[in-house]
């Protein structure tokens, strides 16, 4: 009869408690923080951290005027420890689905343009062939999709890496790059002379993200390389919905996914309302891919959803 072997580390005593804590001072650079994370004493996590320390057989943190700063081993061990702690949240899950007879959860992130033109039709699919399973899809900035799937927030989401990660924590699937249009609405004046469309851009409003953001950089830099001017008046917001609604009341111009453009203009609210200007620019965001976390099992039901955009996105491409 054969021995289970255990690796070093659970044979020489690793806990979860040990995990959790490295997990936290990875967010919180303090042992205060942590702790209090962790709804433990101070010294119970000195405690835990140097126990760590002896179990590693490495010097994983020092102690600076500002708290704690992880080694290049602490980095390393608190990396791995977020990753087993999301392993173990989903085996839960995962055997919660299999309790249940298939219901479950899935969350899934997406960039604007591709909730509309991927995610959307794949969630009713997904009504289908899962009506137990419920689908949470949050839609958000990539950053903000990449800081929930680090946090087990999300299965997987559609976007752009996240800057500030260590890029070997995820696996992405490259889709391709987001064409962008630009809309106003029905009526405004550059609908008349459609032939003077690009010299007069600059003579009205413009609905914009803020500085900074990938979209604004692309327009702005498509215009500069043109020899075009930047618009002059700015209303800057990250609001979609505000976005739609000001192109809708006024003569503002804005850019947006052509999905997104083409889904506004046939699809909803009053016909009309809404258009997209004939193309006089090649505006494109660069590439974005279906993302998930590399080496994370995800649970059946999220399994099956990414399986079902992935077919979607095959599909429409």
């Amino acid at each position: 009869m054969s021995h289970i072997r255990y690796p070093g580390f659970a044979r020489r005593g690793l806990k979860i408690s040990h995990l959790r804590l490295f997990a936290a001072l990875s967010h919180t650079g303090q042992i205060s923080a942590a702790a209090e994370t962790l709804a433990i004493s101070q010294p119970a996590a000195s405690r835990l951290a140097a126990e760590t320390e002896q179990l590693a057989g490495a010097r994983l943190y020092n102690r600076t005027s500002r708290g704690i700063e992880l080694t290049a081993a602490g980095d390393a061990f608190a990396r791995r420890a977020v990753r087993l702690l999301l392993e173990i949240d989903e085996t839960e899950r995962e055997l919660a689905e299999i309790q249940e007879g298939g219901t479950g959860r899935v969350n899934v992130g997406s960039v604007t343009g591709t909730s509309v033109e991927h995610v959307l039709p794949a969630v009713r699919r997904a009504r289908l062939e899962m009506p137990r399973v419920a689908i949470n899809i949050e839609v958000a900035t990539s950053d903000i999709l990449g800081e929930g799937l680090v946090q087990g927030n999300l299965d997987f989401y559609l976007g752009r890496l996240p800057l500030g990660h260590d890029m070997r924590l995820f696996e992405a699937t490259p889709v391709g790059p987001e064409p962008i249009s630009l809309i106003v609405r029905g009526g405004h004046p550059l609908l008349r002379s459609p032939r003077r469309i690009r010299e007069r851009l600059s003579e009205f409003d413009w609905v914009l993200p803020f500085e900074g953001t990938l979209m604004r950089t692309t327009i702005e830099s498509a215009l500069v390389a043109h020899g075009m001017k930047l618009p002059a008046k700015v209303l800057n917001t990250s609001s979609f919905m505000l976005t739609v609604m000001t192109v809708s009341r006024t003569n503002a111009i804005a850019p947006v996914s052509t999905a997104v453009a083409r889904f506004f203009a046939n699809d909803f609210g009053a016909s009309g309302a809404v258009v997209e200007l004939p193309p006089v620019l090649k505006f494109e965001v660069e590439p974005y891919a279906v993302i998930r976390m590399a080496g994370r099992e995800l649970a059946p039901a999220a399994r099956r959803m990414m399986d079902i955009v992935s077919a979607e996105i095959g599909r429409t491409r």
